[in-house]
């Protein structure tokens, strides 16, 4: 089953570098001047919006212990949708895909709409299943929801569109470990900290070194997903 979502699709397109750093929220301001006086001249992409995602995973966790355990292939199964509500006008079903620092995500849109203050897992998962091929769909008798979580980013661009950079910041967390309801109410208690990553194209390798330069921050290996879950048990 994990082996089903974590094989990479042939050929390899859509294959992407992701490098994180970390920082202190309260000091957003800062490294926001820091991305727009680069030498690689990054601009807004387009206005920040708020970030939803609804992760799936095993009961006993297995695709989150293979990030932790290290193991360079490995796969996550989301929900994503944008805005500020628990409302999903639609949205897109996730597979993303890592093998060491190179990304790659199968998307497949989803039309329903699905609403987490109202309806039960019972009837998300079947909104979310009807519309998944069947590579995903199957999934389904797998995984479970395991996780949501929000935050805001925001999103840059340098000037000759090779190189991307985003930042996350006010992320919640809300643990799925129990109830026949999303569990909306009840965050978990996390740092407030920024997520700054750069992303670029495996033909855009050479410019990664050089827009990380001009960053005073360190490389780490940071996952939304298992931050969000540590404090849960």
């Amino acid at each position: 089953m994990i082996a089903v979502i974590g094989s990479p699709p042939r050929p390899k397109e859509g294959l992407r570098y992701e490098i994180k750093m970390v920082f202190e929220a309260q000091r957003l301001e800062e490294v926001r001047s820091w991305v727009l006086a680069h030498p690689a001249a990054f601009r807004a992409a387009f206005p920040p919006r708020q970030v939803n995602n609804i992760y799936f995973d095993t009961p006993d966790r297995r695709l989150a212990d293979g990030h932790i355990q290290g193991v360079a292939r490995r796969a996550k199964l989301r929900f994503r949708w944008y805005g500020n509500t628990w409302v999903a006008p639609g949205g897109q079903m996730e597979v993303k895909i890592k093998d060491g620092q190179l990304s790659q995500k199968l998307i497949q849109p989803i039309t329903s709409r699905l609403n987490l203050s109202a309806q039960h897992w019972r009837e998300i998962i079947h909104a979310l299943r009807i519309e998944c091929p069947a590579k995903i769909a199957r999934q389904f008798s797998y995984l479970s929801p395991a996780l949501i979580n929000r935050y805001q980013r925001e999103y840059f661009v340098c000037a000759d569109g090779a190189v991307r950079l985003t930042l996350d910041y006010q992320l919640r967390a809300y643990d799925q470990a129990f109830g026949f309801a999303p569990n909306i109410r009840f965050p978990q208690p996390l740092l407030d900290n920024l997520i700054i990553e750069i992303k670029a194209p495996v033909e855009a390798h050479s410019q990664i070194a050089s827009t990380l330069a001009a960053f005073p921050l360190r490389v780490t290996n940071n996952s939304k997903y298992i931050t969000g879950l540590a404090t849960a048990f």
